[in-house]
């Protein structure tokens, strides 16, 4: 159970950082910002996630979903290796 709230706080915390730096930017920009934080947040391979999550589902996302859908994962990922 600790770590399953460890999970979701650094997570959540992520999150938080992840808008915050990308705030201003839009669509593919701002997915790109958000790669930058989670490469400085100690992500482990995040071009690797970001090529994933682009041509995961390329054909039905749009820009603004991709860097929502880049974000959770990345966040996700980096949340779970935190807690560690």
């Amino acid at each position: 159970m600790r770590i399953c709230n460890c999970i979701e706080i650094n997570y959540n915390r992520h999150i938080r950082k992840a808008r915050h730096v990308a705030r201003g930017y839009e669509g593919f920009e701002r997915a790109l910002k958000i790669c930058e934080y989670f490469n400085a947040a100690g992500h482990p391979h995040p071009d690797s996630t970001f090529n994933l999550v682009r041509f995961n589902d390329a054909v039905r996302q749009s820009d603004r979903q991709f860097a929502i859908k880049l974000m959770k994962e990345m966040a996700y990922l980096v949340a779970t290796n935190e807690a560690q």
